[in-house]
């Protein structure tokens, strides 16, 4: 029987879901290797043409805030179904675009529709049964990886056609993905409160008629959810960091261009694998258990990307570290906090907020201390996202932990 505000998907729905993220990785990894055919083809400068990952992250962010916004008034399923359209459109005006202005709106229209998925079905698959919770979230998040590993390619095979015809398929895809989506469904009571959503006079009178233990109980939990959120915002500030930054660092080594941009495919690759392992450690081991093992690991591996001979390997290793820190975290997170609560909204819209610091904190200390300083600051990342998911694990009432 479905629990109050619980969400399912038929098994179409969940290979759309599926599909949507192919497309969302994809789109995240696409734009780098993009950068010089979209450089010549608008006749931009390289550093222009560079704006196009800032202007997909804005607009992703835009699409986190909407989505977030419109699940404290509808169900899920139009919403995921909007952003998947969204996106679509955002492609197709990238197909058609023939100046940088049209360009430059459907990257932004693109990133609205990015955002927008990542956020709602994340957030509807976290409402599913506790049961294969991580296992779900996990493919789910590996699909991502595998549409990161796949764009590379895609321009590697059509190079500057893939703004035209890379783009229109994904257009159509993306409306394809839309349909299949009609098969989630969710019980009644499903409307969680908006982060944004302020307390009625009546709450509030509630909330000053509390016993202290009460109260108490409630502060600590708004402080689980901004670790939550800190958390999310720091280990994405690491993930998004360390892709952008492989192959410039592995070059400062004097490995080739080809041979480091092969080694950010194998960063996503493994990654990929790795939330793939999650789906049976997921049935032995508890998601806080497997998160906390994760994230000292992930900051050992990018520590040892500073050895020349090591870095490679290195990267790689840290993307299978990373696997499991996203998607369990979420299942985590999930069973910490009561049903409805937004605490996986707050910790997506951090990680989406991480997608935008990251790589500025990254290029501002590589502009101080040059290319070198890459590990330093990556490792820093992964260290403090350590100490806030450790945090957290004290923050949140053990008992609700999975």
């Amino acid at each position: 029987m479905t629990e109050p505000g619980e969400a399912s998907f038929t098994r179409l729905a969940f290979a759309g879901s599926l599909g949507a993220f192919v497309l969302i990785g994809a789109l995240d990894a696409v734009y780098g290797p993009l950068l010089h055919p979209i450089s010549h083809r608008f006749a931009v400068p390289l550093a222009l043409a560079g704006t196009v990952i800032s202007i997909n992250f804005a607009g992703a962010l835009l699409g986190v805030l909407s989505a977030l916004a419109a699940f404290g008034r509808a169900p899920g399923r139009p919403i995921a179904t909007f952003a998947q359209l969204a996106l679509g459109a955002g492609c197709l005006a990238i197909a058609v675009s023939r100046g940088w202005p049209m360009l430059a709106a459907g990257v932004f229209l693109g990133g609205i529709g990015f955002g927008a998925t990542d956020l709602s079905l994340n957030q509807l698959m976290t409402r599913t049964r506790a049961r294969g919770r991580a296992a779900r979230l996990a493919i789910l998040n590996a699909a991502f990886g595998a549409g990161a590993v796949l764009a590379p390619v895609v321009v590697g095979v059509l190079g500057g056609r893939t703004l035209v015809l890379g783009f229109a398929i994904t257009a159509v895809f993306a409306c394809a993905t839309a349909a299949c989506l009609t098969g989630i469904s969710t019980s009644a009571a499903t409307h969680e409160a908006s982060p944004t959503h302020e307390a009625s006079p009546t709450r509030e009178a509630a909330a000053r008629a509390e016993p202290p233990d009460l109260g108490q109980a409630r502060a600590m939990r708004h402080a689980g959810v901004a670790v939550a959120a800190l958390g999310y915002l720091l280990y994405v500030c690491c993930e998004s960091g360390t892709a952008g930054w492989i192959p410039a660092h592995l070059e400062a080594f004097h490995y080739s261009p080809r041979f480091a941009t092969a080694v950010t495919s194998g960063f996503w690759a493994a990654m990929t694998v790795g939330r793939l392992v999650v789906v049976p450690a997921s049935r032995k081991f508890a998601a806080r258990h497997m998160v906390l093992a994760a994230c000292p690991l992930l900051a050992i591996t990018l520590a040892l990307t500073a050895l020349p001979a090591a870095a490679p390997a290195s990267y790689v290793l840290a993307g299978f570290a990373a696997a499991p820190i996203f998607p369990v975290g979420l299942d985590w997170i999930a069973a910490a906090f009561p049903r409805g609560h937004p605490a996986t909204s707050w910790a997506l819209t951090g990680s989406f907020a991480g997608g935008i610091v990251g790589p500025a904190v990254v290029s501002g200390v590589v502009s101080l201390a040059g290319v070198h300083a890459v590990p330093a600051v990556l490792s820093s990342f992964a260290g403090a996202t350590t100490l806030t998911f450790f945090t957290l694990g004290k923050k949140v009432n053990p008992a609700r932990l999975t």
